[in-house]
This record gives C-alpha cells, structure tokens and sequence, in this order.
C-alpha cells in the first residue's frame, strides 16, 4: 500500500514543509539536471501555487544548486505562454526565476514543437508519446502541482501535470481532440504563413481561406502557433474517456522518461477551474494542506478523497459529495485515476499518514 503524507494547513510553513518531505530529500548526484515542474499561472490567474511556496519546496527537498531548473510546457491556445519568450517574461512575472529561484526553462522549445519521444507498452492504446524535448537530458524531476477543478479532466493534480503538462504541442493536441485542427474561415487572412511551416503539406488555400487536409495532417500543432490572426483552432469536444486514457498513458510516458522523486500536490486556493484560466472562479472548500508521495495516483486519490470530504463552501453541493463532479457531471474526474491504475501508473489504495 502506497504512502500519502499529509501536512495539515494550519502547519504549512517552512518548518512544516520541511518534515513532510523529508522522506524524499535529493541523495542523488550532485550533477544530475534537477527539474522542478510547475505552472506559474495564466495571466490574471490568482490561484497558481506562488513562487514563494516553490522555493520553501526546492529548500526542503535541498535540491542541487546550478543543476536545477524550473520548467513547463507551451500551450494551443492563444495568450502568454503560447512561445518561450514571452512565456518566460510571464512566469518572472509571476515570480519564478532568477535570482530568488532556479532558471525557468520552457521545456518544448520556443514555439513548443521541440519533442522527446516515447514508446509505450503494448497494453497502452498509445504507441508513441510526444513529450516535451528537456525530458532527453533531465535526469530526475520534482512535480509541484495545484489541485483544483478542470474544464475536461473534471479535476487536475499529479496526473494531469504528468500527462499534459510534459506534452509538447503535437501531444497535446493528441490528448485534447479526436480531430485535427480546423482553419476558422471568417478569421482567415490568407497570409500563407500556416502553409510555409506545414511539414507535410496539408494545407491549401481553397476560396476565401486556408484549408487543412485531416488525411495528411500529423497533428504537430505548428500552425497553430504561426497563424498571426488566431484563425487556426481546435475542436475541444473530446469524449471524456478518450481523453483522460489519453492524459494517463502520457503520465506514463513521462515516469518513464525521467526519474520522478516526488509528487507534492498543494490543496489550497482549490478553485473549480484550471490555472490554465485568467479567471478561476472562487474556492470550493476551504484550504486543506499539502500532500506529497511518490505515486501520482495514490496521491490525487487522496487530494479526492479530502476535497470530497471538506464542507462546501457552495450551498447546492451536499456533504460528502464529490465538488468537481457536482459541478461537472459529465466529466468524472476518477476516471484518470482508474485509467492510471489500470496501465500501471500507480494505485488508488493508499495510507494516508498525517505530519
């Protein structure tokens, strides 16, 4: 049975921080590349987990100084953190980098299409992972996520920073739609600019826009990213199945491309959406603490189980009920942590231990 630490809110501070994660302070090389995952937050975003609490985390675990980085992942959609530069110039924003912490590194290069690919097991419906180019030379990672609610995982943690947050674009994409992406005719310029990066020639000017070839297309998301009017979309309506298998067997792409040392999952600021969103929305409950284990399942279980069983800060949601799905009914949320042991990604059953 897989162990959850548990710190209570009350303790979190340095010192409390200090004896949840001791169990995995760093012992190994000092030489080794050291990520730090994170998310620093979308731009107006409130809720993502501040530097401050990164850098009592990076202390604790005494992570290798001049070896570590902080590190995340380019996204599809439009915003700061679309590019490197200017995802960089937000995340210093926001308080992460140089001096007060390690140097934040985007891990999929500039535009995101830098990859590291993974082969899967047979029993994976995914063959082939397209991960993030950093993981190629990174020799142990440390996961810091913010439990909360999401759009179409019906909540994040672990496992959602493992699967999508490692993605490059072109893993993203595979992860977030059926379809290939889609040319928004009325918003289409007719610059050419998609069509001098696509690698496969999949897209054609045909009337009054550009046109993409869904036979041809490989997913890769490049023109996405160079399409200057914003005119080059993507159909958000995975099925919620498809979609958390797909994110679970990316999770488990990325335990397999880099050490993991440990998962700390913080449940506060437990919002109903992502900090992906500029706007999050108010808490659900009131903060809890902070979580940490070496399983991703184990331990969003546990961020489950203790967000299920806080009182609601919302009148309509009844005791002991599950605050993501009652928001979201057609996204059950346990259906990544299912789809995670199922694959092998970790186990459901845990002890939760209290510091």
């Amino acid at each position: 049975m897989k162990t959850v630490r548990f710190l209570p809110v009350e303790k979190m501070n340095t010192t409390g921080l200090g004896e949840l994660l001791a169990p995995y302070r760093f012992t190994g090389n000092s030489n080794d590349l050291t990520a730090v995952k994170i998310h620093p937050g979308e731009e107006g975003n409130s809720s993502y987990i501040s530097a401050e609490l990164v850098k009592q985390v990076i202390g604790a675990l005494n992570l290798p100084e001049r070896r570590t980085f902080l590190t995340d992942t380019t996204v599809l959609y439009g915003g700061r953190r679309m590019n490197a530069p200017d995802y960089i110039s937000l995340a210093h924003s926001h308080g992460f980098g140089m001096p007060g912490l390690p140097p934040f590194i985007v891990a999929d290069g500039l535009a995101g299409t830098d990859e590291y690919t993974v082969a899967l097991p047979d029993h994976c419906e995914t063959k082939v992972a397209r991960l993030a180019a950093v993981l190629a030379r990174t020799d142990s990672a440390v996961m810091i996520s913010h439990f909360k609610g999401h759009l179409l995982a019906g909540f994040g943690g672990s496992i959602k920073h493992l699967g999508m947050g490692w993605a490059a674009k072109a893993g993203k994409l595979y992860q977030h739609s059926s379809v290939m992406p889609f040319v928004a005719s009325s918003k289409c310029t007719m610059c050419g600019a998609c069509i001098s990066v696509c690698s496969v020639s999949a897209i054609t000017m045909s009337g009054s826009s550009a046109n993409i070839d869904k036979t041809v297309c490989t997913g890769c998301g490049e023109c996405i990213q160079r399409c200057p009017a914003g005119a080059i979309r993507i159909s958000w309506n995975q099925e919620a199945h498809t979609f958390m298998q797909r994110m679970a067997e990316y999770a488990l792409a990325a335990t397999m491309a880099t050490d993991i040392l440990v998962y700390v999952n913080f449940l506060i600021n437990i919002s109903p959406d992502c900090d992906c969103m500029s706007n999050e929305g108010p808490p659900l409950v009131k903060d809890i603490g902070v979580l940490a284990a070496t399983d991703p399942v184990a331990i969003d279980q546990a961020s489950l189980d203790l967000v299920t069983a806080a009182g609601s800060l919302t009148e309509d949601v009844g005791e002991a009920e599950d605050k993501f799905l009652h928001i979201r009914p057609d996204r059950d949320g346990r259906e990544q942590l299912r789809a995670g042991e199922r694959i092998g990604l970790g186990s459901r059953t845990y002890k939760l231990v209290t510091v």
